[in-house]
């Protein structure tokens, strides 16, 4: 049986389409991932895989996504100190504004599980918890080796005071600015309880 023509390639364009649009949704070792800001700011927010790309380097530092033995994790490194140039978070996660107003007044709990990375693996980073104009957390310095460790910092941000306000959590992968790198494997920030309620 021989298919006319005018049947033919509308048939094969119809055809074609489908496989296109199969293959934007689908391939061999695809893995997705939801939105994590989807979750309530009551919730413990999770960052962690490609979600990491999340993440922003301020000038003078840098990141790059990276996989190891089925983990992604990114790979940070700073090329200036912490108090060199402009002052910055560093590696920084922005917090959607319903999350940086629910966060206010409460204890909030940030771990990060990091390591240091590569080949010139970076001794020690600082954690921090930023909310510009109002106030930002003590920095917590937190040691590193090879294998991946948990840091953590609690604190407990000024109330938002207009809806503008957003806040950030931040990360200064080498204090010495000395361009040595530190892999970020995990984020969780998880509200405590308000004080009110204390």
């Amino acid at each position: 049986m021989v298919i006319p023509d005018w049947l033919f390639y509308p048939l094969s364009a119809f055809f074609a389409a489908i496989l296109i649009a199969v293959s934007y949704f689908y391939w061999p070792g695809q893995t997705h991932q939801a939105n994590p800001f989807d979750v309530s700011p009551e919730s413990e927010l999770v960052i962690t895989g490609q979600q990491l790309t999340l993440m922003q380097a301020a000038q003078g530092l840098s990141t790059q996504t990276q996989e190891e033995d089925g983990i992604v994790f990114l790979r940070t490194a700073a090329g200036q100190g912490p108090d060199d140039g402009n002052p910055s978070a560093g590696v920084f996660l922005t917090l959607p504004k319903a999350f940086s107003l629910a966060y206010g007044e409460k204890a909030v709990e940030i771990t990060m599980i990091v390591r240091g990375g590569g080949a010139n693996p970076s001794p020690a980073i600082i954690l921090a918890y930023y909310s510009p104009g109002r106030g930002n957390s003590p920095r917590q310095k937190c040691n590193l080796d090879a294998l991946w460790r948990t840091c953590t910092l609690t604190y407990t941000p000024p109330a938002a005071n207009q809806n503008t306000n957003v806040d950030y959590v931040g990360m200064w992968p080498d204090l010495e600015g000395l361009s040595r790198a530190a892999d970020i494997r995990e984020i969780r920030i998880k509200p405590r309880s308000s004080r009110s309620s204390k």
